[in-house]
């Protein structure tokens, strides 16, 4: 699943808003639910900033895979564990394509009647405008360093994720 794009929506005071038609269109034909009414299957959590990450529930569904795995007994995975369910919520889309954010999720974002959604890759962000605009402030010298260092440059002109 590859997801792009950045969208602007409003949220109404019950804390609903509705997803971009252009971003559900890229989501994989299988991840609607069959039936009349049924919608899309999500699960939105905390990220990782001031935000909020909103994963289709295959993607999901991996990932937890993957935390069930870790050695529950070392502190640090256990403090990960909890902190990455902190919030998780499972959400659907009704029959108009919104989806229902919790006031504690909301909250913690700092989201009131609108939101940026960044789609990346296999996930969804959900930003405050001030904070994706403060995000979005990342000097063009700054950028080009941390492309450096993720993407193969760093010291030596290898990145750390592709040394053998």
């Amino acid at each position: 699943m590859q997801l792009i794009g950045e969208y602007p929506v409003a949220l109404d005071d019950k804390g609903r808003m509705r997803l971009p038609t252009a971003l559900l269109r890229q989501l994989s034909a299988g991840q609607a639910n069959e039936g009349e009414g049924a919608g899309y299957e999500f699960v939105v959590n905390r990220g990782f900033e001031k935000c909020l990450t909103l994963y289709p529930k295959p993607v999901w569904d991996g990932i937890t895979a993957k935390l069930s795995r870790l050695n529950r007994f070392n502190d640090r995975n256990r403090a990960f564990i909890r902190s990455f369910y902190l919030g998780a919520s499972p959400i659907t889309t009704d029959s108009a394509d919104r989806i229902l954010l919790q006031k504690p999720l909301m909250d913690y974002a700092g989201l009131a009647k609108e939101a940026i959604l960044v789609a990346m890759d296999d996930r969804i962000e959900i930003w405050s405008p001030d904070e994706h605009r403060r995000l979005s402030t990342l000097d063009s010298n700054d950028f080009a360093d941390l492309a450096n260092n993720v993407m193969g440059g760093g010291m030596d002109g290898v990145g750390a994720e592709f040394e053998g």
